[in-house]
C-alpha cells in the first residue's frame, strides 16, 4: 500500500518537470540558481583566503623567528668553543704560576750571580711551548719582578729590551706594564685586542694575564698572546654581509675582540641587551640593524652581532613574493573552478533530489538485513562476550537498556490450501505480507526477524523496573491474538505461537529462544494452533536442557575469558535440570556427560591441559551413583569452566606483561635514534599507534612521548655531569636531531639550560 501511495505521487512531479521546461522565464531563473550557486563559492574561496592570509602572516613570522634563532644557536655555539679555550688558557698559567722552578726564581733579584744563571736556563730549557698542540696560543711569556727578566719557551730577555725589540705594544707602554707586573694581583683577565709588533711581524693581539705570587706580594706575571683572527675564525659560522658587525665585549661595554674586519664603531647600548640571550631591532645611523646577543655565565661577556635587516631577511622577502603570487593565481584559478562548478550545477535539481531519494532508500533497505543478521546470530548465541552484542545493538539503531525480553516464535501453516488466484510466487508473497502484519502489531515494542521459510522470531520487550505482572501477559497474549486473526482474514493463513520465558540481558534470548522452539514444537506434536508459554509446559522428567546453541555459546564465553557470564549459563542450567524438570539419576548422568564433554571441547582451542579434567572425571565416576554426587560432579564442571576463564585471562596478562618489557627493552636500546617514535614502536610490534598508545598509558601510567623524552634527559645528564662533550654532540647521543630542541625540552623539565647544568 505504500509502495503504491508512492509511486501514485511521481506522476504530478514529472508533469511539473515539463511545465517548467516550457516556461519562457526558464532563462531568468537558470540565471537566478547559478547566482545562488556561485555566492557560496565565491563565499568559500573568501574564506579560504582570510585562512590564507592568516597563516601566511604566522608563517612569515615563523621564518622571521627561525632565522634570528639560527643566529643565535650560532652564536652561543662559537661562544661555548671559546669560553672551553680559555679555559685551556686558565688551566696553562695555573700550570706555569704553580711550576717550582718559576717559583723559586721570583724572589732572584740578580739572575746571571753564581747559580742563578743555571736556574734561569734550566727553567727556560724546561718551559714547554703550548702553542705546538694549541693554535689558539701566539706564544705567551714570563714577567719576573724582582729580575727584570722575561722568559719566553726558547728565549731570555731583559724587559727593557723586551719591550723595545721583541714586543711593541701600541698600548700599555713600558711604564704601564711595570705598573701592571708589580701592581695589584690580577687572575685569568684578558686586556682588549690591540697592535702589536711582534719581531717587525704586525698583529692585533688580545693579552691574557695572570699574576705570580699571591693576593698582596705579586712578583711578577704571566702574559698569554692570543692573535684575534683564531678568535675571528671561530665566529665564522655567523656568516656576517657587507655592512655587518660582530664584536665581544666586557660587562663595562668596552670591546675585547671585534669579530669581522670591516667593523665600525660599536653604537649599541648596554642598556638595550636586557635578557641574557636576545635579538633586538635597533635604528642606527647607517640604518635599521637586527641585532643578536648572548651573554657569558663564564666571565661576563656580552658576545653581539648586527646586520642590516635587509640582509637578514631576504630569504624572508623571497617566499613573501613566492606565496604572494601563488595566492593570485590560485585565487584567478578558484574563480575559474567556482564558476564552471555553479554552472553546471544551476541545472534543474530533479536528478540530484530524485539520486539523493535514491540513496536513502537504498540505505534504509540495508538496515532491514544488518538487524536480521544481527537478531539471528543473538538467538543462536554467537556472539563471544555480552560487550560485543550490546555495542552491535546499538550501532543498528537498537535500544536495549532498561528492557527485559521475551522470544516467540512463529510458524505458518496453510500455503497449500490458499485459495487460487492470488498474487504470484504465493508463497513468498504472503510470508512477506505476513511478516508486515507481524510488524505492524509488534512495533516499536518489539523486533522480527525470519528463521525459516515459514518461521519468525519476535523479541518482544518489557520495562525492566517492574517485573512482567498478569495483564502484561494479557498484552502479549491479545497482540498475538491481533496478528492471528489478521493472517487468518488476509492471506488463509494460521499461525502457532511458541513464547519463550523471560530473560534480563542479550546473553539470556539464546536461551529464551530454545524454550519458544520448545513451547512451539509441544504444540505442533499435539496438532493444537494456538499459543503455549513455556512457564505453563509440563515438567518433563525424562529430557535434560543442554541445547546446541548454549553449549556452542557456554565455549565462546570461556574462550573469552567473561567468567560472569560463563557462571550465569552454568546456573541457569542447574535451575533448569536439578530443579525445575526432577530428572531422574539416569538422564542427570546422561547430562553431566554432555556437560564433561562439552568440557573436553574446549580445553584443546584454549591450549590447557587436559590431564587435570581426566583426573577429576575418575575421582567423580568412583563415588556411589547418587543425587549427591551428581550435585558435586556439576560443581567440579562449574568450577573446572571459571579455572579455564582464570586461565584465559591469566594469559592475556601474562602477554601484556611481556609486551611492555619488549617495548621498554625497544626503547632502552634505540632511545638514541631521533627517528624513534610512536609510529616507528606500533610498526616494530605490528599494533596500531592508537592501541599501544592506549596500551602504554594503561601499564605504566605515562604517556609514551613523556617517558621517552624523560629517558633521554636521564641520558643526557649523565653526560652533562661525566663527559666534556658539547651540547650539540650530547643532543645527538641522546636521539635529537637539534640542539635547539633539546635545550628547550632540558629548560623546560630542569628549569635550568643544559649549559648551566653542565657548569654546575
Amino acid at each position: 500500500m505504500k509502495a503504491l501511495s508512492q509511486n501514485g505521487n511521481n506522476k504530478p512531479v514529472g508533469v511539473l518537470n515539463k511545465m517548467i521546461n516550457l516556461n519562457p522565464r526558464n532563462g531568468i531563473r537558470r540565471y537566478r540558481v547559478f547566482a545562488r550557486l556561485l555566492i557560496p563559492y565565491l563565499a568559500f574561496l573568501l574564506l579560504a583566503i582570510i585562512i590564507g592570509a592568516a597563516i601566511y602572516e604566522k608563517t612569515i613570522a615563523l621564518i622571521d623567528s627561525q632565522v634570528t634563532t639560527n643566529q643565535i644557536r650560532v652564536l652561543e655555539q662559537s661562544k661555548e668553543i671559546l669560553e672551553r679555550r680559555l679555559e685551556e688558557l686558565s688551566s696553562i698559567s695555573l700550570q706555569l704560576a704553580n711550576d717550582t722552578r718559576i717559583i723559586q726564581l721570583q724572589a732572584v733579584t740578580d739572575p746571571f750571580a753564581g747559580k742563578n744563571t743555571y736556574r734561569v736556563l734550566d727553567t727556560n730549557k724546561n718551559l714547554y711551548d703550548y702553542k705546538l698542540y694549541n693554535n689558539f696560543i701566539y706564544n705567551y711569556y714570563i714577567f719576573f719582578k724582582n729580575s727584570k727578566l722575561v722568559l719566553t719557551p726558547g728565549g731570555v730577555y731583559p724587559i727593557d729590551q723586551f719591550f723595545g725589540n721583541i714586543a711593541q705594544f701600541s698600548k700599555p707602554d713600558l711604564d704601564q706594564w711595570m705598573k701592571l707586573i708589580s701592581g695589584a694581583y690580577v687572575s685569568h683577565k684578558m686586556l682588549p685586542a690591540q697592535k702589536v709588533t711582534m719581531k717587525d711581524a704586525a698583529h692585533t693581539m688580545l693579552t691574557y694575564i695572570q699574576s705570580l705570587g699571591s693576593p698582596g706580594t705579586t712578583q711578577g706575571m704571566i702574559a698569554i698572546m692570543i692573535d684575534q683572527k683564531q678568535i675571528q675564525a671561530l665566529f665564522q659560522g655567523l656568516g656576517i654581509a657587507d655592512n655587518g658587525w660582530a664584536y665581544i665585549m666586557d660587562e663595562q661595554g668596552q670591546i675585547v675582540s671585534t669579530l669581522s674586519s670591516n667593523a665600525p664603531p660599536l653604537e649599541v647600548e648596554l642598556g638595550s641587551l636586557q635578557k641574557d640571550t636576545g635579538f633586538i631591532k635597533q635604528s642606527l645611523p647607517s640604518g635599521e640593524v637586527m641585532i643578536a646577543y648572548t651573554k657569558s655565565f663564564y666571565n661576563g661577556w656580552i658576545y653581539v652581532v648586527g646586520q642590516p635587516a635587509s640582509i637578514v631577511l631576504e630569504k624572508v622577502r623571497y617566499i613573501q613574493k613566492i606565496m604572494f603570487v601563488s595566492a593570485l593565481i590560485f585565487l584567478g584559478l578558484g574563480i575559474f573552478i567556482a564558476y564552471i562548478l555553479a554552472y553546471r550545477n544551476s541545472k534543474p535539481l530533479r536528478n540530484l533530489l530524485y539520486n539523493n531519494d535514491k540513496l536513502k532508500a537504498e540505505i534504509e533497505q540495508q538496515v532491514p538485513l544488518l538487524r536480521a543478521a544481527y537478531l539471528q546470530r543473538l538467538l543462536s548465541g554467537q556472539f563471544d562476550t555480552i560487550g560485543d552484542s550490546e555495542a552491535l545493538f546499538k550501532h543498528i539503531g537498537m535500544t536495549w537498556q532498561g528492557r527485559s525480553c521475551r522470544v516467540v516464535l512463529v510458524q505458518l501453516r496453510g500455503f497449500v490450501n490458499s485459495l487460487a488466484g492470488d498474487l504470484p510466487e504465493e508463497p513468498d508473497a504472503k510470508r512477506v505480507l505476513a511478516k508486515e502484519i507481524l510488524r505492524e502489531i509488534i512495533e516499536p515494542e518489539g523486533f522480527v526477524c525470519d528463521i525459516a521459510e515459514d518461521q519468525f522470531a519476535v523479541l518482544l520487550g518489557h520495562s525492566a523496573e517492574q517485573p512482567e505482572s498478569e495483564p502484561d501477559r494479557q498484552a502479549i497474549e491479545w497482540k498475538l491474538q491481533s496478528a492471528k486473526e489478521s493472517m487468518n482474514t488476509q492471506l488463509k493463513l494460521i499461525a502457532v505461537f511458541g513464547i519463550g520465558a523471560p530473560c534480563g540481558s542479550l546473553a539470556e534470548i539464546s536461551r529464551s529462544y530454545e524454550q519458544a522452539r520448545e513451547a512451539l514444537n509441544m504444540l505442533l506434536w499435539k496438532g493444537e494452533y494456538d499459543y503455549a508459554w513455556f512457564e505453563e509446559l509440563p515438567t518433563d522428567r525424562n529430557n535434560y536442557y543442554f541445547p546446541q546453541d548454549t553449549e556452542t555459546r557456554l565455549i565462546h564465553m570461556a574462550k573469552a575469558g567473561d567468567s560472569a557470564q560463563v557462571a550465569l549459563t552454568l546456573d541457569t542450567l542447574y535451575e533448569e535440570n536439578f530443579e525445575r524438570r526432577h530428572l531422574p539419576l539416569a538422564a542427570i548422568h546422561l547430562f553431566l556427560s554432555d556437560m564433561w564433554g562439552s568440557l573436553m571441547k574446549l580445553l584443546p582451542q584454549i591450549e590447557l591441559d587436559q590431564q587435570e579434567v581426566y583426573q577429576r572425571i575418575r575421582a567423580l565416576s568412583s563415588e556411589t551413583d547418587s543425587h549427591k554426587s551428581r550435585l558435586r560432579s556439576y560443581q567440579a564442571i562449574r568450577s573446572t569452566y571459571l579455572w579455564a576463564c582464570d586461565r584465559v585471562n591469566e594469559h592475556k596478562k601474562s602477554q601484556n606483561v611481556q609486551l611492555v618489557a619488549s617495548i621498554l627493552e625497544m626503547l632502552q636500546n634505540t632511545y638514541h635514534h631521533s627517528e624513534l617514535c610512536l609510529d616507528a614502536v606500533a610498526d616494530r610490534f605490528g599494533i596500531t599507534k592508537v592501541y599501544l598508545s592506549q596500551f602504554f598509558k594503561e601499564q605504566l601510567g605515562i604517556n609514551f612521548s613523556e617517558y621517552l623524552e624523560n629517558l633521554r634527559m636521564d641520558k643526557a645528564k649523565k653526560l652533562l655531569q661525566s663527559t666534556p662533550l658539547t651540547i650539540q654532540e650530547i643532543a645527538e647521543h641522546v636521539g635529537y636531531s637539534s640542539s635547539n630542541t633539546f635545550c628547550r625540552a632540558f629548560k623546560r623539565l630542569h628549569g635550568i639550560s643544559a649549559t648551566s647544568y653542565k657548569k654546575m
